[in-house]
């Protein structure tokens, strides 16, 4: 479906924001920080090699020495129960 969109015309960064964020049974932590899913991870590397490494929200997610860092506070942030969580500031992401 990604290349049919390609094909179709959608720009890059509508493709990624839809695949950016999606949640699978595994995620693991690579060196950019944690991958969610495939698509997550295809999200990623379109990002990266044609997008900058901006984020399609807008908003900065570093990642630091234990994985990625919170977007509101910039503490590490875990994976529990399928949703991304930090502990210092109830930020919650889910997908």
């Amino acid at each position: 479906l990604i290349s049919l969109a390609f094909r179709a015309g959608v720009k890059v960064d509508k493709v990624v924001d839809q695949l950016i964020g999606i949640g699978g049974e595994h995620p693991v932590f690579q060196e950019g920080g944690l991958v969610l899913s495939i698509p997550d991870a295809i999200a990623r590397v379109l990002q990266r090699h044609y997008l900058d490494d901006k984020s399609p929200n807008g908003n900065h997610v570093g990642v630091g020495l234990m994985g990625e860092e919170c977007p509101e506070c910039g503490q590490t942030i875990s994976f529990e129960e399928g949703c991304m969580t930090c502990h210092f500031c109830g930020f919650t992401k889910c997908g």
